[in-house]
């Protein structure tokens, strides 16, 4: 691989992966839901909210890089309910208590006892994710596994459970649905994946399924309900054919946006989500 090659997809990486806020002035935060909240209110991080470049929301704020056809928004299409989706890209557990930034209040603020649904999707960015994926893709010729990353991983179980519980206590007739993270790198990874190596390809997938672990235990823990989206994203991954993958490689040429969803990603979720949640309504 050539050295601009390597450059071109370090770039990449730590451009998709790290989502930095914006400068230019924000809308106006979203009040606290007058109306008792929305039925169907959505929580989370980019991997709920954008698509990148592809059908982007230009009513949501700027910096939370909001889609229209994102999973959320199929969800409760699928679902035929009134949907408040607060998701927005970088957004940690904390977002979920406290702002996030000028414009973008605290996820929280949309529930209310009117709220039936809730999803949430959020965590990885909590965990550091996006510092270890960029060591794998630029380790060479050293391992890229690190001995903290597990340790990461498992440090938001508590701060996570909380979240969850809290859900409860401000959406007392809420059903709450927590998605996890699907497959992302199959084994021996591909081209496409610049700069990463077999070995190091099933480091990052094994991290992933970690971060399932523990939002699953979680869930388990707090009376919501875990959805598994890894076992039917297989022959999905990121070195799957444009069109046929769930997210973008480094690569990109849907997204723009490497390990973020494509618009078949949302879908394929958003179908996967749906078969979870109808059953209890």
């Amino acid at each position: 691989m050539s050295g601009r090659r390597k450059l071109w997809g370090s770039a990449a990486v730590a451009a998709g992966l790290l989502y930095l806020a914006p400068t230019a002035s924000m809308p106006t935060a979203m009040a606290a839901p007058a109306d008792g909240g929305a039925e169907y209110v959505a929580l989370g991080d980019s991997g709920a909210a954008t698509t990148g470049v592809q059908k982007f929301d230009a009513s949501a704020p700027l910096m939370c890089i909001r889609s229209t056809a994102n999973t959320p928004k199929l969800v409760a299409e699928g679902l035929g309910v009134r949907l408040d989706d607060r998701t927005c890209s970088s957004a940690k557990i904390k977002d979920l208590s406290t702002a996030q930034g000028a414009g973008v209040a605290p996820q929280f603020d949309a529930l209310g006892p009117n709220t039936k649904l809730v999803t949430v999707h959020i965590g990885a960015n909590d965990t550091n994710m996006t510092k270890y994926v960029l060591n794998c893709h630029t380790a060479g010729a050293r391992p890229c596994a690190d001995p903290a990353w597990d340790g990461d991983i498992d440090g938001i179980a508590q701060s996570y459970s909380a979240a969850l519980r809290q859900i409860s206590v401000l959406a007392p007739n809420a059903k709450v649905f927590v998605d996890g993270w699907p497959l992302y790198v199959r084994d021996g990874g591909c081209p496409e994946l610049v700069g990463l190596r077999p070995s190091d390809a099933a480091t990052v997938q094994r991290a992933f399924d970690r971060l399932n672990t523990v939002v699953a235990a979680g869930a388990a823990a707090n009376g919501a309900t875990y959805i598994d989206t890894r076992t039917r994203a297989a022959g999905h991954d990121m070195c799957a054919p444009e069109g046929v993958r769930w997210f973008d490689p480094i690569l990109a040429t849907e997204t723009l946006i490497p390990y973020h969803p494509t618009v078949t990603g949302m879908r394929g979720i958003a179908d996967i989500v749906l078969d979870a949640i109808r059953p209890t309504r």
